[in-house]
Protein backbone atom coordinates (compact mmCIF):
# COMPACT_ATOMS: atom_id res chain seq x y z
CA UNK A 1 0.00 0.00 0.00
CA UNK A 2 1.19 3.37 -0.80
CA UNK A 3 2.06 5.66 2.03
CA UNK A 4 -0.38 8.50 0.89
CA UNK A 5 -2.92 6.07 0.19
CA UNK A 6 -2.18 5.04 4.11
CA UNK A 7 -2.81 8.43 5.33
CA UNK A 8 -5.45 8.91 3.72
CA UNK A 9 -7.30 5.75 5.19
CA UNK A 10 -6.44 6.64 8.74
CA UNK A 11 -7.42 10.46 8.62
CA UNK A 12 -11.24 9.24 7.45
CA UNK A 13 -10.77 6.78 10.94
CA UNK A 14 -9.73 9.35 13.08
CA UNK A 15 -12.50 11.71 11.60
CA UNK A 16 -15.30 9.03 12.01
CA UNK A 17 -14.15 8.93 15.80
CA UNK A 18 -13.47 12.40 16.86
CA UNK A 19 -16.55 13.64 14.62
CA UNK A 20 -14.14 16.15 12.78
CA UNK A 21 -15.96 17.81 10.05
CA UNK A 22 -19.19 15.70 11.20
CA UNK A 23 -22.24 18.02 10.73
CA UNK A 24 -24.39 16.08 13.15
CA UNK A 25 -21.33 16.02 15.45
CA UNK A 26 -21.16 20.23 14.91
CA UNK A 27 -24.86 20.44 15.57
CA UNK A 28 -24.81 18.23 18.73
CA UNK A 29 -22.27 20.18 19.95
CA UNK A 30 -24.05 24.09 18.83
CA UNK A 31 -27.33 22.60 21.10
CA UNK A 32 -25.40 21.38 23.79
CA UNK A 33 -23.66 24.78 24.08
CA UNK A 34 -27.17 26.84 23.38
CA UNK A 35 -28.71 24.64 26.27
CA UNK A 36 -25.53 25.30 28.95
CA UNK A 37 -26.42 29.10 27.72
CA UNK A 38 -29.96 28.97 28.34
CA UNK A 39 -29.46 27.09 31.86
CA UNK A 40 -27.01 30.69 33.06
CA UNK A 41 -30.90 32.20 31.73
CA UNK A 42 -32.96 34.67 34.32
CA UNK A 43 -35.76 32.33 32.47
CA UNK A 44 -33.96 28.84 32.97
CA UNK A 45 -37.02 27.48 34.24
CA UNK A 46 -39.01 27.90 30.88
CA UNK A 47 -37.71 24.51 29.63
CA UNK A 48 -35.86 21.09 30.18
CA UNK A 49 -33.73 20.47 27.37
CA UNK A 50 -33.22 16.64 28.58
CA UNK A 51 -36.70 15.46 27.92
CA UNK A 52 -37.17 18.22 25.60
CA UNK A 53 -39.97 19.68 27.93
CA UNK A 54 -41.66 23.14 28.65
CA UNK A 55 -42.20 23.45 31.89
CA UNK A 56 -45.02 25.15 34.05
CA UNK A 57 -43.19 28.71 35.35
CA UNK A 58 -43.38 29.29 31.36
CA UNK A 59 -47.34 28.80 31.24
CA UNK A 60 -46.94 30.88 34.64
CA UNK A 61 -45.08 33.68 32.73
CA UNK A 62 -47.44 33.71 30.21
CA UNK A 63 -50.65 33.91 32.44
CA UNK A 64 -49.21 36.68 33.99
CA UNK A 65 -49.89 38.88 30.80
CA UNK A 66 -52.61 37.01 29.51
CA UNK A 67 -54.38 38.41 32.74
CA UNK A 68 -53.15 41.88 32.22
CA UNK A 69 -53.72 42.29 28.72
CA UNK A 70 -57.08 40.22 27.97
CA UNK A 71 -59.69 43.44 28.17
CA UNK A 72 -57.75 44.53 25.66
CA UNK A 73 -57.48 41.29 23.60
CA UNK A 74 -61.17 41.66 23.51
CA UNK A 75 -61.36 45.06 22.70
CA UNK A 76 -58.64 44.51 19.78
CA UNK A 77 -61.13 41.59 18.37
CA UNK A 78 -64.30 43.59 18.20
CA UNK A 79 -62.73 45.96 15.66
CA UNK A 80 -63.55 44.07 12.77
CA UNK A 81 -62.44 47.02 9.95
CA UNK A 82 -58.77 47.62 9.93
CA UNK A 83 -59.14 51.18 9.27
CA UNK A 84 -61.12 51.98 12.33
CA UNK A 85 -57.54 51.93 13.57
CA UNK A 86 -56.45 54.32 11.13
CA UNK A 87 -59.07 56.71 11.78
CA UNK A 88 -58.41 56.67 15.30
CA UNK A 89 -55.12 57.67 15.27
CA UNK A 90 -55.85 60.43 12.63
CA UNK A 91 -58.26 61.58 14.79
CA UNK A 92 -56.70 61.59 17.82
CA UNK A 93 -53.88 63.35 16.82
CA UNK A 94 -55.59 66.30 14.52
CA UNK A 95 -57.68 69.28 15.81
CA UNK A 96 -61.38 69.86 16.00
CA UNK A 97 -61.10 72.43 13.27
CA UNK A 98 -59.55 69.67 11.02
CA UNK A 99 -61.70 67.06 11.34
CA UNK A 100 -64.52 69.94 10.73
CA UNK A 101 -63.15 70.60 7.78
CA UNK A 102 -62.63 66.81 6.68
CA UNK A 103 -66.19 66.10 7.13
CA UNK A 104 -67.33 69.84 5.31
CA UNK A 105 -66.20 67.97 2.35
CA UNK A 106 -67.80 64.71 2.53
CA UNK A 107 -70.34 63.53 0.44
CA UNK A 108 -73.08 64.00 2.04
CA UNK A 109 -72.08 67.60 3.07
CA UNK A 110 -71.01 68.45 -0.56
CA UNK A 111 -74.72 67.36 -1.86
CA UNK A 112 -76.35 69.41 0.64
CA UNK A 113 -74.20 72.50 -0.27
CA UNK A 114 -74.97 71.95 -4.14
CA UNK A 115 -78.79 73.00 -3.16
CA UNK A 116 -77.88 75.97 -1.59
CA UNK A 117 -74.67 77.63 -3.92
CA UNK A 118 -74.07 76.94 -7.18
CA UNK A 119 -71.09 74.35 -8.12
CA UNK A 120 -68.78 76.63 -9.50
CA UNK A 121 -68.70 78.54 -6.02
CA UNK A 122 -68.87 74.60 -4.43
CA UNK A 123 -65.82 73.32 -6.10
CA UNK A 124 -63.61 76.47 -5.58
CA UNK A 125 -64.70 75.90 -1.80
CA UNK A 126 -63.82 72.14 -1.79
CA UNK A 127 -60.79 72.91 -3.13
CA UNK A 128 -60.20 76.19 -0.70
CA UNK A 129 -60.66 73.39 1.96
CA UNK A 130 -59.24 70.71 0.53
CA UNK A 131 -55.92 72.92 0.48
CA UNK A 132 -55.91 73.95 4.36
CA UNK A 133 -56.93 70.22 5.31
CA UNK A 134 -53.53 68.92 3.20
CA UNK A 135 -51.53 71.71 4.86
CA UNK A 136 -52.60 70.70 8.44
CA UNK A 137 -49.87 67.51 7.59
CA UNK A 138 -46.91 68.81 8.60
CA UNK A 139 -44.08 65.74 8.04
CA UNK A 140 -43.95 66.21 11.88
CA UNK A 141 -47.35 65.29 12.31
CA UNK A 142 -47.30 62.65 9.71
CA UNK A 143 -44.43 60.85 11.43
CA UNK A 144 -46.39 61.49 14.92
CA UNK A 145 -49.43 59.87 13.26
CA UNK A 146 -47.48 57.32 11.69
CA UNK A 147 -45.99 56.46 15.10
CA UNK A 148 -49.01 56.20 16.73
CA UNK A 149 -50.93 53.72 14.53
CA UNK A 150 -47.64 51.81 14.74
CA UNK A 151 -47.90 51.41 18.27
CA UNK A 152 -51.47 50.79 17.97
CA UNK A 153 -51.31 47.96 15.54
CA UNK A 154 -48.24 46.00 17.24
CA UNK A 155 -50.30 46.56 20.15
CA UNK A 156 -53.35 44.23 18.38
CA UNK A 157 -50.72 42.22 17.22
CA UNK A 158 -49.38 40.96 20.04
CA UNK A 159 -52.58 41.22 22.24
CA UNK A 160 -54.47 39.17 19.97
CA UNK A 161 -51.79 36.13 20.14
CA UNK A 162 -53.72 33.40 21.37
CA UNK A 163 -52.72 33.24 25.28
CA UNK A 164 -55.47 30.93 26.22
CA UNK A 165 -54.59 28.27 23.35
CA UNK A 166 -51.21 28.57 24.39
CA UNK A 167 -52.10 28.07 28.25
CA UNK A 168 -54.14 25.12 27.86
CA UNK A 169 -51.93 22.61 26.26
CA UNK A 170 -50.27 23.35 29.68
CA UNK A 171 -53.59 22.40 31.64
CA UNK A 172 -56.55 21.18 29.45
CA UNK A 173 -59.49 21.70 31.60
CA UNK A 174 -58.04 25.80 31.69
CA UNK A 175 -61.59 28.06 31.42
CA UNK A 176 -61.04 30.87 29.24
CA UNK A 177 -60.91 34.56 31.02
CA UNK A 178 -61.19 32.61 34.42
CA UNK A 179 -58.88 34.82 36.18
CA UNK A 180 -59.96 34.11 39.81
CA UNK A 181 -57.31 31.39 40.95
CA UNK A 182 -53.79 30.37 39.06
CA UNK A 183 -54.53 27.45 36.79
CA UNK A 184 -52.45 24.33 37.75
CA UNK A 185 -50.15 23.90 35.27
CA UNK A 186 -47.88 20.78 34.45
CA UNK A 187 -45.04 20.00 31.93
CA UNK A 188 -45.46 19.03 28.15
CA UNK A 189 -43.65 18.00 25.58
CA UNK A 190 -42.02 21.05 23.88
CA UNK A 191 -42.60 20.18 20.40
CA UNK A 192 -46.15 21.01 21.23
CA UNK A 193 -46.08 24.94 21.69
CA UNK A 194 -42.87 25.17 18.89
CA UNK A 195 -45.43 26.71 16.87
CA UNK A 196 -47.12 28.99 19.09
CA UNK A 197 -43.50 30.49 20.45
CA UNK A 198 -42.65 31.64 17.36
CA UNK A 199 -45.72 33.21 16.36
CA UNK A 200 -45.40 35.09 20.12
CA UNK A 201 -42.04 35.90 18.97
CA UNK A 202 -43.34 37.36 15.76
CA UNK A 203 -46.08 39.43 17.57
CA UNK A 204 -43.94 40.27 20.88
CA UNK A 205 -40.54 41.31 19.20
CA UNK A 206 -41.79 44.20 16.82
CA UNK A 207 -43.48 45.88 19.77
CA UNK A 208 -42.04 49.22 19.99
CA UNK A 209 -40.15 48.74 23.64
CA UNK A 210 -38.61 51.90 24.17
CA UNK A 211 -41.24 54.89 23.34
CA UNK A 212 -44.12 56.70 25.27
CA UNK A 213 -47.13 54.82 25.38
CA UNK A 214 -49.28 57.72 26.84
CA UNK A 215 -50.64 58.46 23.71
CA UNK A 216 -51.78 54.93 23.11
CA UNK A 217 -53.57 54.31 25.71
CA UNK A 218 -55.20 57.23 25.86
CA UNK A 219 -56.48 56.62 22.19
CA UNK A 220 -58.01 53.31 23.47
CA UNK A 221 -59.50 55.03 26.63
CA UNK A 222 -61.36 58.20 23.76
CA UNK A 223 -62.23 55.16 22.31
CA UNK A 224 -64.24 52.56 24.62
CA UNK A 225 -64.39 55.41 27.55
CA UNK A 226 -62.57 53.20 29.89
CA UNK A 227 -58.84 51.33 29.56
CA UNK A 228 -58.69 48.19 28.49
CA UNK A 229 -55.15 48.10 30.12
CA UNK A 230 -53.85 50.77 32.16
CA UNK A 231 -50.41 52.49 31.82
CA UNK A 232 -49.05 51.38 34.86
CA UNK A 233 -49.70 47.49 33.87
CA UNK A 234 -48.98 47.73 29.89
CA UNK A 235 -45.44 49.41 30.93
CA UNK A 236 -45.13 46.20 33.60
CA UNK A 237 -45.90 43.70 30.34
CA UNK A 238 -43.31 45.99 28.29
CA UNK A 239 -40.67 45.34 30.90
CA UNK A 240 -41.23 41.40 30.95
CA UNK A 241 -41.06 41.64 27.45
CA UNK A 242 -38.23 43.58 27.04
CA UNK A 243 -36.15 40.99 29.33
CA UNK A 244 -37.45 38.29 27.71
CA UNK A 245 -36.03 39.54 24.44
CA UNK A 246 -32.89 40.99 25.36
CA UNK A 247 -32.42 37.24 27.24
CA UNK A 248 -32.60 35.76 24.18
CA UNK A 249 -34.59 32.61 25.69
CA UNK A 250 -37.35 32.13 23.50
CA UNK A 251 -34.78 32.16 20.47
CA UNK A 252 -32.58 29.60 22.07
CA UNK A 253 -35.70 27.34 23.64
CA UNK A 254 -36.44 27.01 19.70
CA UNK A 255 -33.59 26.32 18.39
CA UNK A 256 -33.50 23.53 21.00
CA UNK A 257 -37.01 22.06 20.64
CA UNK A 258 -36.39 22.11 16.91
CA UNK A 259 -32.63 20.62 16.99
CA UNK A 260 -32.03 23.29 14.63
CA UNK A 261 -29.21 25.46 16.08
CA UNK A 262 -29.60 27.85 12.91
CA UNK A 263 -33.53 28.06 13.34
CA UNK A 264 -35.01 31.92 13.70
CA UNK A 265 -38.44 33.55 13.62
CA UNK A 266 -39.23 36.21 10.90
CA UNK A 267 -40.38 39.26 12.12
CA UNK A 268 -42.22 41.88 9.99
CA UNK A 269 -40.49 45.65 10.88
CA UNK A 270 -42.86 47.89 9.28
CA UNK A 271 -43.05 51.56 8.82
CA UNK A 272 -46.67 52.21 7.59
CA UNK A 273 -47.45 55.50 6.13
CA UNK A 274 -51.28 55.71 6.78
CA UNK A 275 -51.82 59.68 5.69
CA UNK A 276 -50.60 59.94 2.10
CA UNK A 277 -53.13 57.17 1.12
CA UNK A 278 -55.63 59.06 3.62
CA UNK A 279 -55.37 62.47 2.01
CA UNK A 280 -55.31 61.06 -1.71
CA UNK A 281 -58.88 59.37 -0.30
CA UNK A 282 -59.80 62.68 1.30
CA UNK A 283 -59.11 64.67 -2.01
CA UNK A 284 -60.78 62.12 -4.23
CA UNK A 285 -63.62 61.91 -2.80
CA UNK A 286 -64.52 65.07 -2.30
CA UNK A 287 -63.62 65.73 -6.65
CA UNK A 288 -65.14 62.73 -7.16
CA UNK A 289 -68.61 63.84 -6.09
CA UNK A 290 -68.06 67.36 -7.04
CA UNK A 291 -67.47 66.36 -10.70
CA UNK A 292 -70.99 63.45 -10.14
CA UNK A 293 -72.44 67.11 -9.12
CA UNK A 294 -70.94 68.74 -12.10
CA UNK A 295 -72.23 66.13 -14.55
CA UNK A 296 -76.07 65.91 -12.77
CA UNK A 297 -75.99 69.77 -13.24
CA UNK A 298 -75.37 69.12 -16.83
CA UNK A 299 -77.85 66.61 -17.73
CA UNK A 300 -79.95 68.71 -15.55
CA UNK A 301 -79.52 71.70 -17.98
CA UNK A 302 -79.11 69.77 -21.33
CA UNK A 303 -82.79 68.16 -20.18
CA UNK A 304 -84.13 71.56 -19.56
CA UNK A 305 -82.77 73.00 -23.31
CA UNK A 306 -84.26 69.44 -24.85
CA UNK A 307 -87.47 70.17 -23.62
CA UNK A 308 -87.56 73.73 -24.75
CA UNK A 309 -86.11 72.38 -28.14
CA UNK A 310 -87.84 69.47 -29.09
CA UNK A 311 -90.91 69.99 -26.96
CA UNK A 312 -92.91 66.85 -27.05
CA UNK A 313 -90.34 65.41 -30.21
CA UNK A 314 -88.01 62.12 -29.21
CA UNK A 315 -84.61 62.89 -29.81
CA UNK A 316 -83.64 60.93 -33.51
CA UNK A 317 -80.33 59.17 -32.99
CA UNK A 318 -78.37 57.51 -35.54
CA UNK A 319 -79.06 53.83 -36.20
CA UNK A 320 -75.60 52.87 -36.80
CA UNK A 321 -73.37 55.35 -35.01
CA UNK A 322 -74.96 54.54 -32.08
CA UNK A 323 -74.73 53.10 -28.56
CA UNK A 324 -75.39 49.64 -29.91
CA UNK A 325 -71.92 49.87 -31.67
CA UNK A 326 -70.71 51.30 -28.46
CA UNK A 327 -71.68 48.00 -26.40
CA UNK A 328 -69.50 46.16 -28.20
CA UNK A 329 -66.89 48.17 -28.83
CA UNK A 330 -66.03 48.60 -24.96
CA UNK A 331 -66.67 45.40 -24.46
CA UNK A 332 -63.48 44.46 -26.81
CA UNK A 333 -61.88 47.30 -25.04
CA UNK A 334 -61.54 49.24 -28.61
CA UNK A 335 -62.42 52.83 -29.24
CA UNK A 336 -66.15 53.97 -29.45
CA UNK A 337 -68.13 56.67 -31.04
CA UNK A 338 -68.06 59.35 -28.99
CA UNK A 339 -70.16 62.13 -30.28
CA UNK A 340 -73.12 59.98 -30.34
CA UNK A 341 -75.19 62.28 -28.45
CA UNK A 342 -74.53 65.57 -30.49
CA UNK A 343 -75.11 64.00 -33.73
CA UNK A 344 -78.51 62.77 -32.56
CA UNK A 345 -79.22 66.42 -31.52
CA UNK A 346 -78.25 67.37 -34.89
CA UNK A 347 -80.56 64.90 -36.57
CA UNK A 348 -82.97 65.71 -34.33
CA UNK A 349 -83.47 69.59 -35.04
CA UNK A 350 -82.50 69.35 -38.85
CA UNK A 351 -85.30 66.94 -39.38
CA UNK A 352 -87.90 67.77 -36.69
CA UNK A 353 -87.09 72.01 -37.20
CA UNK A 354 -84.60 73.07 -39.79
CA UNK A 355 -86.70 70.75 -42.70
CA UNK A 356 -89.65 72.36 -41.44
CA UNK A 357 -89.91 75.76 -39.64
CA UNK A 358 -86.86 76.96 -41.42
CA UNK A 359 -87.09 75.82 -44.97
CA UNK A 360 -91.00 77.54 -44.44
CA UNK A 361 -89.06 80.68 -43.03
CA UNK A 362 -86.46 80.62 -46.22
CA UNK A 363 -89.47 79.86 -48.61
CA UNK A 364 -91.27 83.08 -47.64
CA UNK A 365 -88.26 85.21 -46.69
CA UNK A 366 -85.89 84.37 -48.74
CA UNK A 367 -87.89 83.68 -51.98
CA UNK A 368 -90.28 86.18 -51.94
CA UNK A 369 -88.50 88.81 -49.90
CA UNK A 370 -87.19 91.83 -51.32
CA UNK A 371 -83.63 91.67 -50.07
CA UNK A 372 -81.68 95.48 -50.19
CA UNK A 373 -78.66 93.81 -48.73
CA UNK A 374 -77.36 91.22 -51.11
CA UNK A 375 -74.64 89.79 -48.78
CA UNK A 376 -76.73 89.47 -46.50
CA UNK A 377 -79.29 87.01 -48.35
CA UNK A 378 -76.21 85.47 -50.17
CA UNK A 379 -74.74 84.58 -46.45
CA UNK A 380 -78.13 83.08 -45.73
CA UNK A 381 -78.56 81.32 -48.80
CA UNK A 382 -75.26 79.72 -48.58
CA UNK A 383 -75.45 78.44 -44.73
CA UNK A 384 -78.83 77.04 -45.94
CA UNK A 385 -77.95 74.75 -48.52
CA UNK A 386 -74.99 73.35 -46.83
CA UNK A 387 -77.17 72.29 -44.15
CA UNK A 388 -79.61 70.68 -46.36
CA UNK A 389 -76.34 68.59 -47.88
CA UNK A 390 -74.99 67.95 -44.54
CA UNK A 391 -78.73 66.62 -43.62
CA UNK A 392 -78.23 64.21 -46.57
CA UNK A 393 -74.84 63.54 -45.85
CA UNK A 394 -75.48 62.14 -42.45
CA UNK A 395 -77.85 59.78 -43.99
CA UNK A 396 -75.13 58.67 -46.18
CA UNK A 397 -72.42 58.48 -43.61
CA UNK A 398 -74.54 56.50 -41.05
CA UNK A 399 -75.95 53.85 -43.44
CA UNK A 400 -72.32 53.64 -44.60
CA UNK A 401 -71.58 52.12 -40.92
CA UNK A 402 -74.62 49.27 -41.05
CA UNK A 403 -73.54 46.03 -40.47
CA UNK A 404 -73.90 45.83 -44.48
CA UNK A 405 -72.21 49.05 -45.37
CA UNK A 406 -68.61 49.36 -46.64
CA UNK A 407 -67.28 50.52 -42.83
CA UNK A 408 -69.79 48.38 -40.94
CA UNK A 409 -68.94 45.63 -42.50
CA UNK A 410 -65.12 45.74 -41.83
CA UNK A 411 -65.98 46.49 -38.09
CA UNK A 412 -68.01 43.59 -37.46
CA UNK A 413 -64.99 41.37 -39.85
CA UNK A 414 -62.07 42.42 -37.70
CA UNK A 415 -64.03 42.47 -34.40
CA UNK A 416 -63.35 38.63 -33.52
CA UNK A 417 -60.09 38.93 -34.19
CA UNK A 418 -58.93 41.92 -32.16
CA UNK A 419 -58.48 40.09 -28.58
CA UNK A 420 -55.35 38.29 -30.49
CA UNK A 421 -54.02 40.31 -33.27
CA UNK A 422 -52.76 43.54 -32.56
CA UNK A 423 -53.08 44.79 -36.53
CA UNK A 424 -57.37 44.24 -36.46
CA UNK A 425 -57.35 45.91 -33.36
CA UNK A 426 -55.71 49.38 -34.38
CA UNK A 427 -57.59 49.21 -37.47
CA UNK A 428 -60.79 49.13 -36.04
CA UNK A 429 -59.47 51.69 -33.58
CA UNK A 430 -58.81 53.80 -36.74
CA UNK A 431 -62.00 53.28 -38.49
CA UNK A 432 -63.85 54.22 -35.62
CA UNK A 433 -62.02 57.44 -35.09
CA UNK A 434 -62.27 57.71 -38.48
CA UNK A 435 -66.34 57.97 -38.05
CA UNK A 436 -65.63 59.92 -34.76
CA UNK A 437 -63.99 63.11 -36.82
CA UNK A 438 -66.25 62.93 -39.70
CA UNK A 439 -69.29 63.48 -37.00
CA UNK A 440 -67.53 66.34 -34.97
CA UNK A 441 -66.97 67.88 -38.73
CA UNK A 442 -70.57 67.80 -39.43
CA UNK A 443 -71.45 69.37 -35.59
CA UNK A 444 -69.02 71.69 -35.81
CA UNK A 445 -70.21 73.09 -39.77
CA UNK A 446 -73.26 72.63 -39.08
CA UNK A 447 -73.34 74.10 -36.20
CA UNK A 448 -71.31 77.17 -37.62
CA UNK A 449 -74.03 77.54 -40.42
CA UNK A 450 -77.46 77.80 -37.84
CA UNK A 451 -75.26 80.52 -36.16
CA UNK A 452 -74.52 82.61 -39.03
CA UNK A 453 -78.45 82.12 -39.63
CA UNK A 454 -78.90 83.05 -36.40
CA UNK A 455 -77.19 86.34 -36.59
CA UNK A 456 -78.98 87.18 -39.64
CA UNK A 457 -82.13 86.91 -38.15
CA UNK A 458 -81.70 88.76 -35.08
CA UNK A 459 -80.49 91.63 -37.64
CA UNK A 460 -84.07 91.10 -39.28
CA UNK A 461 -85.33 90.81 -35.91
CA UNK A 462 -84.37 94.44 -35.77
CA UNK A 463 -84.96 95.07 -39.31
CA UNK A 464 -88.84 94.27 -39.08
CA UNK A 465 -89.84 96.56 -36.71
CA UNK A 466 -88.61 99.34 -38.27
CA UNK A 467 -90.88 101.96 -39.73
CA UNK A 468 -88.90 102.06 -42.81
CA UNK A 469 -86.58 98.78 -43.11
CA UNK A 470 -83.80 99.08 -44.54
CA UNK A 471 -82.96 94.84 -44.89
CA UNK A 472 -86.46 93.76 -46.63
CA UNK A 473 -88.14 96.42 -47.94
CA UNK A 474 -91.77 93.76 -48.22
CA UNK A 475 -92.17 92.74 -44.79
CA UNK A 476 -96.15 93.50 -44.94
CA UNK A 477 -96.59 91.25 -48.07
CA UNK A 478 -94.51 88.68 -46.81
CA UNK A 479 -96.84 88.69 -43.38
CA UNK A 480 -99.62 87.32 -45.82
CA UNK A 481 -97.70 84.50 -46.86
CA UNK A 482 -97.26 83.25 -43.01
CA UNK A 483 -99.86 81.64 -40.58
CA UNK A 484 -97.95 83.11 -37.65
CA UNK A 485 -96.74 86.77 -37.74
CA UNK A 486 -92.80 86.69 -39.31
CA UNK A 487 -91.89 89.16 -36.06
CA UNK A 488 -92.85 85.72 -33.98
CA UNK A 489 -91.12 83.24 -36.53
CA UNK A 490 -88.03 85.45 -36.59
CA UNK A 491 -88.17 85.29 -32.87
CA UNK A 492 -88.61 82.10 -32.40
CA UNK A 493 -86.35 80.73 -35.09
CA UNK A 494 -83.54 82.78 -33.51
CA UNK A 495 -84.57 81.58 -30.15
CA UNK A 496 -84.28 77.70 -31.33
CA UNK A 497 -80.86 78.30 -33.23
CA UNK A 498 -79.92 79.82 -29.80
CA UNK A 499 -80.65 77.02 -27.76
CA UNK A 500 -79.29 73.88 -30.21
CA UNK A 501 -75.76 76.09 -30.06
CA UNK A 502 -76.08 75.78 -26.69
CA UNK A 503 -76.95 72.20 -26.49
CA UNK A 504 -74.55 71.45 -28.43
CA UNK A 505 -71.61 72.95 -26.62
CA UNK A 506 -72.68 71.20 -23.49
CA UNK A 507 -72.63 68.12 -25.10
CA UNK A 508 -69.35 68.66 -26.79
CA UNK A 509 -67.77 69.56 -23.43
CA UNK A 510 -69.37 66.74 -21.98
CA UNK A 511 -68.05 64.65 -24.56
CA UNK A 512 -64.37 66.08 -23.91
CA UNK A 513 -64.59 66.05 -20.13
CA UNK A 514 -65.51 61.95 -20.26
CA UNK A 515 -62.44 61.37 -23.06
Amino acid sequence: MKKGNSNGFLQSILDSLFGKNDADAEKRRQLKNISKKLSKSRYNKFYKFQGNEALPTLAKFMYEIYKVIYPAQTMFQSVANPNVLKRLSIDFLTTEEIRNIEESISEENLIKMSKEIPIANLQAQAQERISTYSDFFTLEKITEIDGLYKQLICMKDFCTFDFYFFLKKFNKGMREADFNTMPNFEKINAEYILGELKDFMAAAWTLPLDIDWTNCIKLLRVYKGVEPVTLQNWKKVIQRIQSLKLSGTFEMMMKLISSDPSATVELSDSNPNIIEPHLDKIKGDAEKTINQLIAQEKAHKTGDICSQLFPNIEISNLKNYSENWNTTLKHKRLDTFNNVEALGYLKTFLLEIFKKNIREYYDIVLVRGQWETQPLSTSFSDAYNSLLQTADQIIQFDSELAEDGPIGIKIKTLLPKTDRDSSSKNIVNRLVNDANEAAYKFIVASTRNLITMGKIIKTLIEDYGKSKPQIIGNWKELDKYSEVPLKDVNMNLYKKIYLFSTLIKESLTKMEEEA
